[in-house]
């Protein structure tokens, strides 16, 4: 269809009561338009602008308005034209949406006609959008707007201001993002400042959580299923070696708690127990060893090892067939377990023993650990503090980039005369809001 036929059958579409008190009036147009730029339907909202001072809140008054990419603004005054060139400018400022106006030569004529519209130029997704626009209805181009990294910026913040939404709520909205590192790429292209803001917020978030689950395992009350429910997709803890999340039930008949892939493809699996473990260590004679409930769960990890490796090429082979790349056989395991806060060995007179330390029950841990193969045994206690240590040491390299980023700023900004440029936008995040 032509630009033209489109336009007459989106008029079709818009034959409502525009004066109805409505969010939703338009589906059929909204459906319409959608498919001819390739976009959900939730990306896209048409709003009826009766006068021009209503335009900012129609076009964000909703769930669905503030979900859009495209807003389609069907402006009915043409004694405004003016004022709503300039309200549709500062809509598509202020929220990034790709703005589309539409009129009417008359109220009583039913052919809609493209008005203009507006964009950031900057946005390589809104350009795409607008030359679909283009091409769907209208041979004259929308308008691209220039910002600067800082007035975009400035107006994402007012806009998360107008949604009610905190700095901390948006800095653990981010954190569970799983694109995270393509948002964090983004801050950096955009600014130093942002990039540093975006990171200082992951990792604030990240550390709040760890402080949560230390205090869970010191608690005799929680359970194995209060702890696997908590780190559940948080499996950054265990390092940044691995590179997805593979199906519990990869193997029949075995469940496994968290089966991590590594880089190569390997499959690791991590298996929770809980942390309240008093005999996490025992005496035996004059020396130390793992616990019962240790034994068994080693054993566990190695049965679903060794299934993996019996089983493994034919499995392989089941979900290669659905584009799925598994390297099953020779995997390894991790047993998470215990706390040695719990353990509690008294001295024994009789053999002249002292009393069990934490360095005892360490050295039990790792005695044991160089004795079985491919099967890790690790305390809760040191898989959170080893995370912590990490995330300490990537908030004080964020936080050195942090400090030369400003000095070489100021050395660079710096104005000889005296005089403030009166055109140069203020830093959007101080030094001291950086930090944690």
């Amino acid at each position: 269809m032509t630009p033209e036929e489109n336009l007459g059958h989106l008029s079709e579409l818009l034959v409502k009561d525009h004066e109805k008190p409505s969010n939703n009036k338009y589906p059929e147009a909204r459906d319409f338009t959608a498919t001819l730029l390739d976009l959900p339907s939730s990306r896209v909202y048409f709003t009826y602008i009766g006068k021009v001072s209503n335009f900012g809140v129609r076009a964000v008054q909703s769930a669905a308005a503030m979900q859009a990419t495209v807003v389609v603004a069907l402006i009915k005054r043409m004694d405004e034209n003016e004022a709503t060139h300039r309200a549709a400018r500062k809509l598509a400022t202020k929220t990034g949406k790709t703005i589309l106006l539409l009129q009417r030569p008359s109220e009583e004529s039913l052919q809609w006609k493209v008005m203009g519209g507006y964009f950031v130029a900057a946005d390589h997704q809104s350009q795409s959008i607008v030359r679909r626009i283009e091409g769907a209805f209208t041979a004259a181009s929308l308008q691209g707007i220039d910002i600067t990294p800082n007035e975009a910026a400035t107006s994402v913040l007012e806009y998360f201001d107008r949604l009610g939404l905190s700095g901390e709520g948006v800095g653990a909205a981010l954190s569970h993002r799983r694109d995270i590192s393509s948002i964090v790429a983004f801050a950096a292209a955009s600014s130093e400042a942002g990039l540093s803001a975006a990171e200082a917020a992951v990792i604030a978030q990240r550390r709040s959580l760890i402080a949560e689950l230390k205090r869970m395992i010191a608690d005799p009350a929680t359970t194995e299923t209060d702890l696997h429910r908590k780190i559940k997709g948080n499996y950054w803890i265990f390092g940044g070696r691995y590179t997805g999340v593979a199906r519990s039930s990869i193997m029949p008949m075995d469940r496994h708690d968290i089966p991590l892939f590594c880089a190569d493809g390997s499959l690791h699996i991590v298996e929770l127990k809980g942390s309240h473990i008093t005999e996490l260590a025992v005496r035996h004679r004059q020396h130390l060893i793992p616990g019962a409930e240790v034994h068994e769960a080693v054993m566990q990890a190695a049965n679903y090892i060794r299934q993996l490796d019996e089983g493994g090429a034919a499995m392989e082979t089941l979900y290669r067939k659905s584009g799925l790349n598994y390297d099953l056989r020779r995997g390894r395991a991790t047993v998470v377990i215990g706390n040695q806060d719990f353990v509690n060995i008294p001295e024994d007179p009789a053999r002249q023993l002292g009393a069990a330390t934490r360095a005892m029950i360490d050295q039990t841990i790792r005695t044991y650990n160089s004795l079985i193969n491919r099967v890790e045994v690790l305390t809760w206690a040191d898989l959170l503090d080893s995370a912590d240590r990490s995330l300490r040491f990537e908030r004080e390299i964020a936080e050195s980039q942090s400090s030369a980023s400003d000095e070489t700023g100021s050395d660079e900004t710096e104005d000889l005369s005296g005089e403030t440029d009166p055109e140069e936008a203020p830093a959007l995040f101080e030094p001291s809001e950086v930090s944690d």
